[in-house]
């Protein structure tokens, strides 16, 4: 009993492999920062900035470009770090990335309403329909990019490494955008560039539930 105890154990020992080392979390954020600068450039190189400046002309766009800017990264941050054991606590840091998000979107009604006096979310929503798809477009780009990262960790919260990940992808597209788009209409932000972005977490939350738990059912 005990050799052929000995013999199952040795078996199990040489067919096990060993498990290739995870990436550092900050050189995966930094290959995130890295892609991220390449992926918005090339894209306005593409598309064009507004040649006017509405936003940046704003004493307060600068401000919003900073805020979408440092959501998306710290959605990439919390997405890196739920899916590496160990490295999703972090109380304080979730706070700030979820204040950061709930700021981006109260930001266009209290600080840069624009002219906007009504609000009718389906004629918003059609007429804007130009920059939804363009962020929805720019934002898979980074999005599958960051996926295919984070599938080589082993994420005990898939849910949450997808949601952040498309977070931070979308809002990375809805940044590149904004740098193009001259309407700074309070209901055109929230129903073109924005709602994308909300759409699409809750969209890759789903899809990162399924894809980011594919570790475990492995044998």
């Amino acid at each position: 009993m005990t050799r052929f105890h000995d013999n199952l154990v040795g078996k199990i020992v040489t067919d096990s492999k060993p498990a290739p080392p995870v990436t550092p979390a900050l050189t995966q954020w930094g290959l995130w920062l890295l892609s991220a600068m390449v992926i918005s450039g090339v894209a306005l190189g593409m598309m064009g900035m507004d040649p006017g400046g509405s936003l940046m002309a704003l004493p307060r766009g600068s401000l919003y470009i900073g805020l979408l800017f440092a959501g998306a990264g710290l959605a990439a941050w919390e997405a890196i770090s739920s899916s590496l054991p160990g490295r999703e606590k972090g109380m304080i840091r979730k706070g700030i990335s979820l204040f950061l998000l709930v700021s981006v979107y109260a930001f266009p009604f209290f600080l840069l309403n624009g002219g906007c006096h009504s609000f009718d979310p389906w004629k918003e929503f059609v007429e804007g329909w130009a920059c939804f798809r363009a962020i929805s477009l720019l934002g898979l780009v980074p999005w599958v990019l960051l996926g295919w990262w984070l599938s080589k960790n082993a994420s005990f919260h898939p849910f949450w490494s997808g949601a952040w990940s498309g977070a931070s992808a979308f809002l990375l597209g809805s940044l590149t955008v904004q740098l193009h788009c001259p309407n700074l209409e309070a209901g055109h932000l929230w129903m073109a560039h924005l709602l994308p972005v909300a759409f699409f977490t809750l969209a890759a939350g789903w899809l990162g539930a399924a894809w980011f738990s594919r570790w475990r059912k492995k044998d």
